[in-house]
């Protein structure tokens, strides 16, 4: 609804007759779109609150993330709570949705949240169809490669995108090599947002440490943006990080994960992110003693610990997560998978 003001401007030396001459007429408004739409703008559109009740959440407390996202549990575009007072506050995609398809770069994406600088974090999957559609769902098409995560597990600095913030793991030479070779151009449009590998301990109970991420998505069930360590906190540049990565681009976390729908071994394949495949995360979760363990989608959609050593019982998928710039528009499309929203 639009509140209007409409003046007249009269000749100074107008009669009294002229000034009361009455005026009758159309007022006729034409709405000028701007050309650039704002992605941002486009998901904050629909969302709503997770901590409280609304179409798809029947709880009045809002989402509780100790259970999958359903339709009563989470399905669409939510803020994230502590964040709504924010000048850029989170919104994430939960669930069975099916309008979260971008087209970037020449490759099909699954948008799962914003950041807090008002960008947008995408997860790889796949490329578009013979008829440019991005239907990919499940199976090797959702990934760039199957890898383990590091090809050493003997301790638990080896759960580290970065072992002792000095070589580069496994997984990040798959990752870095894919970027050089197929993303460089397309750096401008990334951010350089923060990834959390958060290795920071909990607590240790007969000789099995245990790291923050598992403590969040299996103790007690609450996900978090936060990432406390500065140590841990993986950027390019150095100005809202470590600056110890190479390219604007790593994994999701746990914490991610978890908003999008997927909980610790419980069954989940009606959220956007199950491929039927074992997916790897950012987050590390476990040091047995013996071996390392990172948080890692299973194939039945849940979330579990996945040894993260050489042997391909140990593999699993890897789907590159980047950032979009904030202020970044769409050029066409309205984000299902006939019409993924395609970047300026």
């Amino acid at each position: 609804k639009f509140t209007y003001t409409l003046k007249l401007w009269i000749d100074f030396d107008a009669t009294n007759e002229v000034m009361k001459t009455s005026f009758k007429g159309q007022l006729r408004v034409e709405a000028i779109q701007s050309k650039d739409k704002s992605l941002y703008k486009t998901i904050a559109k629909k969302a709503v609150l997770d901590n409280q009740a609304s179409e798809f959440v029947t709880s009045t407390t809002g989402i509780d993330f100790s259970k999958a996202s359903s339709d009563t549990n989470g399905k669409g575009v939510y803020i994230y709570s502590s964040t709504k007072d924010e000048e850029f506050p989170v919104h994430y995609y939960r669930g069975d949705v099916k309008n979260n398809n971008v087209k970037f770069a020449g490759f099909c994406w699954k948008i799962v949240r914003t950041t807090e600088t008002g960008g947008v974090k995408l997860i790889y999957n796949g490329t578009p169809d013979a008829n440019g559609y991005c239907s990919n769902t499940t199976g090797e098409t959702t990934r760039i490669a199957n890898s383990c995560f590091n090809t050493t597990d003997y301790g638990q600095q080896y759960a580290g995108y970065i072992i002792n913030n000095t070589s580069d793991s496994t997984i990040k030479g798959v990752i870095d090599t894919w970027y050089r070779d197929n993303m460089t151009e397309y750096t401008k449009k990334i951010e350089d947002t923060i990834w959390c590998n958060d290795r920071s301990v909990v607590k240790t109970v007969n000789r099995i440490t245990y790291f923050g991420g598992y403590d969040r998505t299996y103790t007690n069930y609450i996900p978090s943006l936060e990432c406390t360590n500065a140590e841990d906190k993986l950027t390019v540049d150095t100005k809202n990080g470590n600056g110890l990565l190479t390219y604007p681009v790593a994994l999701l976390t746990g914490d991610e994960i978890m908003l999008a729908g997927g909980v610790w071994a419980t069954e989940n394949s009606n959220y956007y992110l199950y491929t039927n495949l074992n997916s790897w995360s950012l987050s590390p979760s476990i040091f047995d003693y013996y071996s390392a363990y990172n948080i890692a989608i299973d194939t039945n959609g849940s979330l579990h610990s996945g040894r993260i050593n050489h042997s391909a019982n140990n593999s699993g998928s890897v789907r590159p997560s980047v950032s979009l710039v904030p202020g970044t528009s769409i050029k066409t499309g309205d984000g299902t998978k006939e019409k993924p929203f395609e970047i300026k």
